[in-house]
């Protein structure tokens, strides 16, 4: 039985260190705001705050995140961007920011706005790197690339760069979201939107295979018992 436990427990660790699994997707060109079903989301959509912001609310939710390190401007909504057209965004040179969120989360979204080769997405939980994304390459690698991300949306304009709302749904929690700008240019957003999955009653297919994988064993070691006791030499 302790064999078993421990096997059990091994199996279970295993499961838990595997590497996050982050899928990345791309809105239909022109949308500028999370629409993916199964979460409940929190926006930030930057209309309300000072330029250099240190903490965000994101409102639907009770997540608050904080700036680390790195300065974001704040700015008018004009050709490069603002969600909608109207309203505010940010932009970042030089220095990531890192906005550290009040609890984990299993999503983040942003609409990335006259998009560059420089412009990435890192989530982290805590320290740990669970992936990095350059949001141009991600977004010309998309099944439904086209040229209908080419312009901002809203009002045209500035038809040389790429305008797109990115999702990034991770399997494993996550608490931290740097914004990077390599090189020149800059990074503009905006609708920082962050989510939790909504909770299903069913186990998930990964809980299933520990169950199955749990049951494998039991089952295995009570017939290699029961072969063993059979094959013992009858005495007198």
């Amino acid at each position: 039985m302790f064999r078993l436990a421990a096997l059990a427990l091994a199996a279970l660790t295993w499961a838990a260190s595997a590497p996050a699994a982050i899928v990345v997707t791309v809105n239909a060109a022109g949308s500028t705001s999370a629409n993916l079903s199964g979460y409940t989301f929190g926006v930030a959509n930057l209309d309300n705050v000072s330029n250099g912001p240190t903490s965000f609310n994101f409102v639907g939710s009770p997540i608050t995140g904080t700036t680390m390190d790195g300065y974001i401007n704040i700015g008018s909504a004009n050709v490069y961007g603002g969600a909608g057209g109207s309203g505010q965004f940010a932009s970042l040179y030089g220095d990531p920011a890192t906005i550290q969120l009040s609890q984990s989360v299993n999503y983040f979204g942003l609409w990335g706005s006259a998009l560059d080769g420089n412009n990435s997405v890192a989530l982290y939980n805590d320290n740990t790197l669970l992936g990095t994304y350059a949001l141009q390459s991600v977004l010309q690698a998309s099944p439904g690339f086209n040229s209908g991300y080419y312009g901002n949306p809203s009002g045209g304009g500035n038809a040389g760069e790429l305008y797109a709302f990115f999702n990034f749904a991770s399997d494993s929690a996550f608490n931290r979201v740097q914004l990077i700008q390599n090189g020149g240019g800059g990074f503009e957003f905006d609708n920082l939107t962050v989510g939790t999955s909504v909770v299903s009653t069913a186990p998930e297919p990964a809980t299933w295979a520990m169950f199955l994988m749990g049951f494998g064993l039991v089952g295995g070691f009570l017939r290699q018992r029961r072969d063993r006791v059979q094959a013992l030499p009858l005495t007198a």
